[in-house]
């Protein structure tokens, strides 16, 4: 019988740090690039991305053509959202919004099964789904496969899901706790300025309780620059992050299309900058 791989659990188990692109385009030609260009995972973005549920289905499909391993952010964290990319093929899920203990149990069971060694899972069974292989693989033993494989990220970037972590990081089954830093600094009346000193401080104490309780942490490198993002990186590992994502399609091409236009014209006129 042949499952897929989890590249985000086999770099953990390595002791790598593995990194997934985000990408929110309609466009699943993008997920493929990242796949070419050697990441571990991708990040979909169903949640503030420019598609609905097919694209999602695409994009997955892209993600297994190239060896990425697909991890989809649904929009809210409704079971029937959970389990509709699940059966499409995404190997894991990020929850948005998680700010209470109930609403992370709520999203494990909904990614997980029922069977004789996890009592708790709530996913529906359905054998006819595309990831059993359109009903070719044996169930009892997906099922299983599919509760040891399926990883449950939540965001955590309220400031009520801040004062509520060690609730949530209480409730079996998270596998990462994935840093929500533009909202949490909105949020905190910071207007999004993840560099404030106040929400940086917040994040690294964010980080330190995550891992003294066994979790992993997930960091978004989002800078305008390399050199910003090597320093984030070498910020988050240091810290404790093991997962990282490191930047997103819509910031890759606005600054890619921004640089090569002042190569190409250094005198033209430039009304729009890169993205910072």
């Amino acid at each position: 019988m042949i499952y897929r791989k989890n590249n985000v659990l086999e770099a953990l188990g390595q002791d790598r740090v593995p990194v997934g692109a985000f990408v929110q385009m309609r466009c699943p030609e993008i997920v493929e690039a990242a796949g070419n260009a050697g990441y571990d995972y991708v990040w979909i973005d169903w949640e503030h991305g420019s598609f609905e549920l097919d694209t999602v289905v695409d994009m997955i499909r892209a993600a297994e053509a190239t060896g990425l391993t697909p991890i989809v952010r649904i929009p809210c964290g409704q079971p029937a959202e959970i389990a509709r990319v699940l059966d499409a093929g995404a190997m894991g899920i990020i929850v948005p919004q998680v700010s209470t203990a109930e609403a992370a149990r709520q999203a494990v069971a909904a990614a997980k099964y029922r069977t004789a060694s996890y009592e708790p899972g709530r996913r529906g069974a359905c054998p006819l789904i595309r990831a059993t292989g359109h009903q070719t693989l044996d169930w009892p033993a997906y099922a299983q496969w599919a509760n040891a494989n399926t990883t449950v990220w939540l965001l955590v970037e309220t400031l009520e899901g801040l004062r509520n972590l060690d609730e949530i990081l209480a409730v079996p089954g998270i596998d990462a706790i994935v840093l929500g830093a533009f909202d949490l600094a909105v949020s905190m009346g910071k207007e999004g300025d993840r560099r404030d000193p106040e929400v940086e401080r917040v994040l690294d104490g964010m980080i330190e309780r995550v891992r003294n309780a066994g979790v992993d942490v997930v960091g978004l490198l989002f800078d305008a620059d390399l050199e910003s993002m090597r320093a984030s990186r070498e910020h988050y590992v240091r810290g404790g992050c093991r997962i990282l994502v490191a930047g997103s399609d819509r910031r890759i091409l606005s600054n890619g299309l921004a640089a090569i236009r002042d190569a190409a014209g250094p005198d033209a006129t430039k009304p729009n900058a890169a993205v910072r």
